[in-house]
């Protein structure tokens, strides 16, 4: 339970298949020759958002021991298995490893300022873990920009990839699948909240649905859904050009939407909606994967 290895699979195909499918075939055809980002250098920078991620994840659950206590005594390794100094070894071992990668990156390209982006998560991690989990809002929104964070590393780590050029479909297509990203992941954090009710209600979080109630927490989760619908169907138009596969493929992840949608309106307790959030798991892999018609699509034509 401590490093999440599906969610750390997760982010290694994401930020490998953003780069394949979109980052590197703009980034060959600007410069006519391989992108920056290859090889052993591409590799590093992925595993270094892995190691960060894994280092979260257990400093997060290393503050998170009263809550899980309640919601999940059975999951609880800390004390149990790991002792508590060995995460916090650990947790600066992982997050040590993961700037020595990227440093090497920067050096490559003689751009120390790259190294940023990797210490802003970090800290944005440990301060989640400390104080932005019991906020309101702030919470669920920071992982949601980290998740967003972890797309936009792979293209500010690439030159030749013009990030803020929209007059390129390639640069459109980034910016919807990191939205898709965020959105899709703030969905699942307050559907987790609602979950955990108990614990954090025992230890004092200020959660969207502790604050504002169950009720209203839903209705967050139905604006949310209700702007990927919208995305969705933009890039349905904008992405498939014709193809019946891509349309096929997003329909079947708005399809999943609604029947989410329903779930959350039926739902009512624990296990309800921690069905919900393992539905919403497979609707971000199948989000994941659509990259990869977009990559066959570009191939065909």
């Amino acid at each position: 339970m401590l490093v999440r290895l599906p969610n750390l699979i997760f982010i290694f195909l994401t930020q490998l298949l953003i780069w394949y499918a979109l980052i590197r075939p703009l980034a060959i055809e600007q410069q006519l020759l391989h992108p920056l980002l290859h090889g052993r250098v591409l590799l590093l920078l992925i595993l270094s958002t892995v190691l960060i991620a894994a280092a979260g994840y257990m400093i997060n659950d290393y503050f998170d021991i009263g809550i899980d206590a309640i919601n999940k005594p059975e999951r609880v390794t800390i004390e149990k298995i790991f002792k508590r100094r060995t995460i916090i070894v650990w947790h600066i071992v992982l997050n040590g490893i993961a700037l020595l990668m990227v440093t090497y990156i920067a050096l490559h390209y003689l751009q120390l300022r790259y190294i940023a982006l990797q210490l802003i998560s970090i800290f944005l991690l440990v301060v989640y873990s400390t104080t932005f989990k019991r906020k309101l809002i702030v919470g669920n929104f920071v992982i949601s920009i980290l998740t967003a964070l972890s797309l936009i590393t792979m293209a500010v780590y690439e030159p030749a990839f013009p990030i803020f050029n929209l007059g390129f479909y390639p640069v459109v297509l980034f910016w919807l699948y990191v939205f898709f990203a965020f959105l899709i992941t703030f969905s699942r954090e307050v559907i987790k909240d609602i979950e955990d009710i108990k614990g954090d209600d025992a230890q004092h979080c200020n959660t969207i649905p502790l604050v504002w109630g169950i009720g209203a927490a839903k209705h967050v989760v139905y604006i949310l859904i209700a702007l990927l619908v919208m995305m969705l169907v933009v890039v349905c138009f904008y992405q498939s050009r014709g193809s019946i596969l891509l349309i096929g493929f997003i329909g079947s992840i708005l399809f999943s939407l609604l029947v989410v949608v329903y779930k959350i309106h039926q739902a009512t307790n624990t296990i309800h909606f921690h069905t919900i959030s393992t539905y919403l798991k497979w609707i971000t892999l199948a989000g994941i994967l659509s990259l990869l018609c977009h990559s066959t699509l570009n191939n065909i034509l």
